[in-house]
């Protein structure tokens, strides 16, 4: 964790829920006989997607305490962009 540019902040909060929640819906969906339709049918996305984004706060922390300014910055604006797009997903499936 040597790296310190927004770049690289930006990626580690996006790239994070989305595997993430890829896991999850493998994890929780995977005995459905049609999982995604299933899926979209219970109107989780938003909820899922929302506890996927968690995470960034923990890494978001220790960027913070290691002093990585860079970084944090483009973790904020990843963070941003995810929560636009969970407010949109809140929107259309409601």
């Amino acid at each position: 964790m040597k790296y310190n540019s927004v770049k690289y902040g930006f990626i580690i909060s996006t790239v994070l829920p989305l595997a993430l929640f890829a896991v999850v819906f493998c994890v929780k969906f995977h005995d459905y006989e049609r999982p995604l339709e299933n899926f979209l049918i219970l109107y989780q996305i938003p909820k899922l997607f929302s506890l996927c984004v968690f995470p960034n706060g923990l890494i978001f922390y220790y960027y913070i305490t290691k002093n990585k300014l860079l970084t944090m910055r483009g973790m904020v604006a990843g963070t941003v962009v995810m929560a636009v797009i969970m407010l949109i997903l809140f929107a259309l499936c409601r």
